[in-house]
């Protein structure tokens, strides 16, 4: 009996390790891309929502979600940003979702990096327009491209299913604690 309360205790251990492995790499990163946002493309803090919760509404129920980082340029929400230590082709799909979803009108721009590699995506095309952290768009940049942007929803019959996507993810996240 001895033997298996080691045993278990042992696992529990390895888990928990693991876990603040994964959360010591996750501040990292969104360190890394909050001061990369601020000192080299242009940003300020108040440009920058940093964990902001939102409530996503289903036709059958309601669940509170959050995103890394929201950038704001004159009142208007333009990109969010999702930060992960692994897979960040696998988030692709949820940041599209995210963006088209959360607010009556889609944020037109949409991140997930892990700090150096980035995926970018023009979310009403859904098409990748960079790869790196370096091709997210600075203040300047972004700026002038919404100079002429039109705000939209993202098409009605289209949107129940999109935030099924959004809580698909959403269960697979493992809950830790995050720190910038």
């Amino acid at each position: 009996m001895e033997n298996n309360i080691s045993r278990k205790e042992l696992i529990r251990q390895k888990i928990e390790e693991e876990e603040r492995k994964e959360l010591l790499q996750l501040s990292g990163i969104r360190m890394k891309v909050w001061q990369f946002l601020t000192e080299n493309k242009g940003f300020s803090r108040k440009d920058i929502l940093v964990d902001p919760e939102f409530e996503l509404q289903l036709s059958d129920c309601r669940i509170k979600i959050s995103i890394d980082f929201i950038i704001k340029l004159n009142n208007l929400e333009v990109m969010l940003i999702r930060c992960s230590p692994t897979s960040i082709e696998s988030w692709e799909r949820y940041v599209l979702a995210f963006a088209r979803v959360i607010k009556e009108d889609q944020i037109p721009f949409a991140a997930v990096t892990d700090g150096e590699r980035a995926r970018i995506m023009d979310v009403l095309t859904g098409r990748v327009i960079g790869e790196r952290i370096e091709d997210i768009p600075s203040k300047e940049e972004l700026s002038r491209i919404m100079e002429n942007f039109k705000p939209s929803a993202f098409p009605s019959e289209r949107l129940e299913r999109e935030k099924r996507i959004v809580y698909a993810f959403e269960g697979v996240k493992c809950e830790i604690k995050r720190v910038l």
